[in-house]
């Protein structure tokens, strides 16, 4: 079955003496999970290094389970919880790497959580779109699509067989001032994302978008002056293989437990653009994940490129405020059944 370990360090915090720590692991259910030192004696302020080992032994792929470690001071009161929540996959691969220049080539790996076929195609590159328009500020500063003309702008997309779509309004996209959102409609008419960070650097990433009229809409929630000047930019990959991304070697069958290296290079892109493409990794049932490729041959391209790979809102969401999870154990786990 699938395996895989992670390293977490943990910090003594007691102001008093030396205090020795024991786990105590509850398992998530059909997992197997195991830390490595089990026991660790720690003064006031020193930091330790734990493995944690966690191995499928009966649980399904794509569902998650929840178990936890505890670490408990021997003769005290005191106790540090740490949630583990582990989620079967059928394959682990970047989701994003990055390249330059207008030819050039990377590698990236693969583990695999199933035995049987595997294919990797290549889709792209695709250069960046780029929209320049003006919006307005939006005077009671809440976005609704009503507010076209008057604090919003709308772009429209047409897609049909997109395996991705991605959209951005980087910091040097507008000016420094400036907070300008974003929001997407699909061909539906149901809002399905926003990036709505503080200050202007937006992104929004679809996966498998349905064929159709997207719009995309650009919201003035601060526009000094009363407007603000922008460029959006937009790229859509194809489903269907092809393009100016070749994989040169890959593994052609998974073995459960498993790992590959996919070896890929471009060639013949424009100076000075940002592009991005994609790796479909699929088996006998079809498309199981996407790995996207980031290639920019410029500096201008790579400043767009950069801001956008540190973006806060690379799925849809949002916004200004974050929540953070530091003591939670996320993994998103290799295996199956």
């Amino acid at each position: 079955p699938g395996k895989i370990s992670v390293f977490r360090t943990v910090t003594n915090v007691q102001p008093y003496g030396a205090t020795v720590y024991r786990a105590d692991i509850h398992a998530p259910e059909g997992y197997e999970v195991n830390v490595e030192p089990k026991r660790m004696r720690l003064r006031p302020g020193e930091s330790a290094t734990f493995e944690l080992t966690i191995v499928n032994k009966t649980a399904p792929v794509d569902e998650w389970r929840f178990g936890s470690i505890t670490w408990e001071a021997q003769g005290d009161n005191y106790e540090v919880y740490s949630p583990i929540a582990v989620r079967g996959a059928l394959l682990a691969t970047p989701d994003a790497i990055s390249g330059t220049g207008t030819e050039g080539s990377a590698s990236f790996d693969v583990q695999f959580g199933y035995t049987g076929s595997y294919t990797a195609a290549p889709h792209g590159l695709e250069p960046a779109v780029v929209i320049n328009d003006n919006v307005r500020q939006d005077p009671d500063q809440d976005f609704d699509p009503s507010d076209l003309g008057n604090g919003a702008n709308v772009h429209e997309f047409s897609l049909s067989g997109a395996a991705f779509f991605r959209i951005a309004i980087p910091p040097e996209a507008t000016e420094a001032e400036a907070d300008l959102d974003v929001f997407v409609y699909d061909p539906t008419g149901t809002q399905v994302a926003s990036s709505t960070n503080g200050g202007t650097d937006e992104l929004i990433d679809i996966v498998l978008p349905a064929d159709g009229v997207w719009q995309v809409y650009v919201h003035g929630w601060q526009a000094p002056g009363g407007d603000s000047d922008y460029s959006l930019f937009s790229w859509i990959v194809s489903a269907t293989p092809g393009g100016s991304l070749n994989v040169d070697a890959a593994p052609t069958t998974a073995t459960l437990g498993g790992s590959g290296t996919v070896e890929i290079s471009w060639s013949g892109l424009a100076p000075d653009v940002a592009y991005l493409g994609a790796v479909s990794h699929s088996n006998e049932s079809g498309l199981i994940g996407l790995t996207l490729v980031e290639v920019n041959t410029g500096e201008s391209a790579a400043a767009v490129t950069n801001d956008i790979s540190t973006g806060l809102a690379t799925d849809g969401s949002s916004a200004k405020d974050e929540e953070e999870m530091d003591n939670h154990i996320f993994i998103p786990f290799v295996g199956g059944e």
